[in-house]
């Protein structure tokens, strides 16, 4: 299977047309159309768009191979602060994903002696603060 075959099966598995991946990605149905039928090749920063819409790894878009060795998916965990956050404030599905995962980078950057716990309080001002790079 190729690339284009991999992002298709993926795209139909989610139930999304090309219309809602082009919108995802920012990039024209006509351009993904040409991915999907092998017309056109993609460049790096595209394909990594598609990936991130799609929640799936370089590694399997571009070989057919899942990231690890496993053949299950670890499920994202949302924590129950943050979902209650996010519904409070209308905040979708992949905003509150990228706001988890920031969160995550952030902590991992830092010293294990800094406290990590996060309460509903605090998800909504790290929301506040990155709410326009959210959407």
């Amino acid at each position: 299977m190729a690339l284009g075959d991999r992002i298709k099966e993926i795209r139909q598995s989610l139930g999304w047309t090309q219309d809602r991946l082009a919108k995802e990605t920012q990039i024209s149905k006509s351009f993904l159309s040409e991915i999907e039928n092998h017309k056109s090749d993609v460049s790096g920063d595209k394909l990594l768009k598609i990936a991130n819409a799609l929640n799936a790894s370089l590694d399997y878009l571009m070989k057919g191979e899942p990231l690890s060795n496993s053949d299950t998916t670890k499920p994202i965990e949302i924590p129950p602060e943050l979902s209650e956050m996010a519904d409070e404030h209308g905040l979708t599905y992949r905003g509150t994903i990228t706001l988890l995962n920031t969160q995550q980078s952030l902590i991992a950057r830092r010293s294990t002696k800094i406290n990590t716990l996060m309460t509903k309080d605090k998800w909504k001002k790290m929301y506040e603060s990155l709410k326009p790079y959210l959407e």
